[in-house]
C-alpha cells in the first residue's frame, strides 16, 4: 500500500494581498494525477489545511473538491488539525466526510484514545497500516494549570504529558494490531499448525504531529507556536513509530537524522525565503516494511505553480539585474508572440543593502519594470552596518552588555544613527540617560523602603 504524507497547505492564504487560489487549484490537480499514476491509497495532511480558522468560501470549495476527487480515485484521506485550523470548523463536516473515506482528527482527546487510532485497509480489505492520528496539541486538552509552578516546572510537566499521551496512543495502536492479528489467525482453518506472531504481518504504525521539534529549521512564514510554555519537543519524546508524519515547519527535513521522522514541508512557497528550497511530499510503501524492516521514504518534488524571485544586494547591481530580467521577458515575447502559457506575473521581492536613505528606490524599480509581467510585492532596505553588527556580535549575549551598550548599538543600527545631526543625537542620548538615572533612583528608593519594612518586621 502506498501512502502520501503532506502538510501545511494553508488554503485561503493571501500572500501580501495576492490570492493563492490558482496555485492551490493547480496543486490539487497535480496531486490527483500523482495519486492515479502512483496508485496511492492514502493521503495524510499533517495540519494547517487552512490558513485561518474562518477561511474564504473558495478555500472550503477546494477542500471539498479534494475530498470528493480522492474518494472517486478510491484513495483515503486523513486530515489533522494544525495551529491555523479551527477545531469546530473542521469538526462540522467530520461525519459527512467520513462517508467519503475521509477521517478528520481536530482535537486531542486523552480520554478517548480510540478516536486517535485509525485502521487503514488496502483495496483488498486487508489491514495495511495503523495511524496514530495526533493533531496540534493544545495544553488545555492535556493538563490543567497549577498554581505556584515555575516556568521550568511547567515545561517539564507539559513535556511529560505530551510524551505520555503519545506513548498511550502508541500502546493503544499496538493493542489494536494484536487484536487484528488474533482475529485473522482465529479465522484460519484449524490443523495447519500456524502460530500467531505479532510481527508476522509487519503492520506498520504511523504517528503524526503538528509541532516544532528541537533543531528544526524554520522560515519566515512559520508562525512560532508554543504548546503552553514549550517551544519545541525533543525527538526522544516520540515512541518508536515506523514513520512519524510531521507538519508545521514549511521546509522539508528529517528530524534528528532519522529519515522516518520527517516534515514534509509546505507544497507551495509561503514566503520568499522558501525559494531555492525544493517543495516536496513524502511517498511511503508498506511493502518496504516487509522487505527491509522499515520504510524507505521517497520524496516527490512538487512543481512551482507561481513564479517568485528575490533580488538582493547594493542598489546599482540590483537595478542592473532587474533590467536584465525585464529584457529577458521582452525577448521571450518577441521570439514567441503567439505562444500560450501561464499568464500569471512574476512575484518580486527586492532587498537593497545600503547605508543611505533612498526615498525613490521603489519608483526607480517600477520605472524599470514598466509593462513587464512582474508584480513588485515588497521592497526592503538593510543597512550595511547593521549586517556587520549582527556578524560581529553574533556570539554576544545581553548579560555581557550594559544598558548603555544596547542603546548605542540600537541607535547606530537605526536610520537616526546614520544622520549627521549630532545635536539631535546628543539630545536623544541625554534624554535616555535622564530616564535611566530616574529609574535607578526609583530602584534605590524601593530598596530602602524594602529594608525598612524588613527591619520593622524583625523588631
Amino acid at each position: 500500500m502506498r501512502i502520501l504524507h503532506t502538510s501545511d497547505w494553508h488554503l485561503g492564504q493571501h500572500f501580501m494581498g495576492r490570492t493563492r487560489q490558482a496555485e492551490h487549484q493547480a496543486l490539487i490537480e497535480w496531486l490527483l494525477h500523482q495519486v492515479e499514476e502512483k496508485q496511492i491509497e492514502l493521503v495524510i495532511i499533517a495540519g494547517d489545511v487552512f490558513d485561518t480558522g474562518a477561511p474564504p468560501s473558495y478555500a472550503r470549495e477546494l477542500y471539498n473538491q479534494l475530498v470528493i476527487a480522492l474518494h472517486e480515485l478510491s484513495c483515503q484521506l486523513i486530515v489533522l488539525a494544525g495551529n491555523h485550523d479551527s477545531v469546530s470548523m473542521l469538526n462540522e463536516s467530520k461525519q459527512l466526510l467520513a462517508c467519503l473515506d475521509t477521517c478528520v482528527v481536530a482535537k486531542t482527546q486523552p480520554d478517548a484514545l480510540e478516536d486517535h487510532i485509525i485502521e487503514v485497509k488496502d483495496k483488498q480489505g486487508e489491514l495495511a497500516a495503523i495511524v496514530c492520528a495526533v493533531p496540534f496539541i493544545r495544553p488545555k486538552d492535556l493538563i490543567m494549570s497549577e498554581s505556584n509552578q515555575s516556568e521550568v516546572e511547567k515545561k517539564r510537566n507539559l513535556l511529560s504529558q505530551i510524551q505520555a499521551f503519545y506513548f498511550d496512543v502508541y500502546q493503544a495502536a499496538i493493542e489494536r494490531s494484536k487484536k487484528s492479528h488474533s482475529t485473522k489467525f482465529s479465522n484460519q482453518e484449524p490443523g495447519h499448525g500456524v502460530q500467531m506472531n505479532l510481527f508476522d504481518l509487519q503492520i506498520p504504525i504511523i504517528g503524526t504531529g503538528h509541532l516544532t521539534t528541537l533543531g528544526a529549521k524554520t522560515s519566515e512564514s512559520v508562525r512560532d507556536i508554543y504548546i503552553g510554555t514549550l517551544e519545541a519537543v525533543p525527538a526522544q519524546a516520540f515512541p518508536a513509530f515506523d514513520y512519524l508524519a510531521l507538519g508545521h515547519i514549511h521546509r522539508s527535513q528529517v528530524v534528528a537524522g532519522n529519515a522516518c521522522q520527517r516534515y514534509s514541508g509546505s507544497p507551495i512557497c509561503l514566503s520568499f525565503d522558501e525559494l531555492n528550497k525544493n517543495k516536496s511530499m513524502v511517498l511511503l510503501d508498506t511493502h518496504d516494511v516487509m522487505e527491509f524492516g522499515k520504510f524507505q521514504p521517497e520524496l516527490i518534488e512538487v512543481p512551482n505553480f507561481q513564479s517568485m524571485k528575490t533580488l538582493k544586494g547594493p542598489i546599482d547591481p540590483v537595478l542592473e539585474e532587474l533590467a536584465e530580467l525585464v529584457a529577458s521577458y521582452k525577448n521571450a515575447e518577441t521570439e514567441n508572440p503567439e505562444q500560450e502559457g501561464d499568464t500569471r506575473s512574476l512575484w518580486l521581492e527586492v532587498k537593497v543593502t545600503t547605508d543611505a536613505y533612498l526615498n525613490d528606490v521603489q519608483k526607480r524599480i517600477q520605472e524599470i519594470i514598466g509593462g513587464a509581467p512582474i508584480d513588485l510585492l515588497r521592497v526592503t532596505r538593510q543597512a550595511k552596518t547593521q549586517i556587520k553588527d549582527h556578524t560581529n556580535h553574533a556570539k554576544e549575549t545581553l548579560t555581557e552588555l550594559t544598558v548603555e551598550d544596547v542603546f548605542d548599538r540600537c541607535l547606530a543600527a537605526s536610520t537616526i544613527g546614520k544622520l549627521e545631526q549630532t545635536e539631535e543625537m546628543q539630545a536623544l542620548k541625554s534624554v535616555f540617560h535622564e530616564c535611566l538615572e530616574s529609574m535607578q533612583d526609583l530602584d534605590k528608593v524601593d530598596d530602602i523602603e524594602r529594608k525598612d519594612v524588613e527591619g520593622g518586621l524583625a523588631q
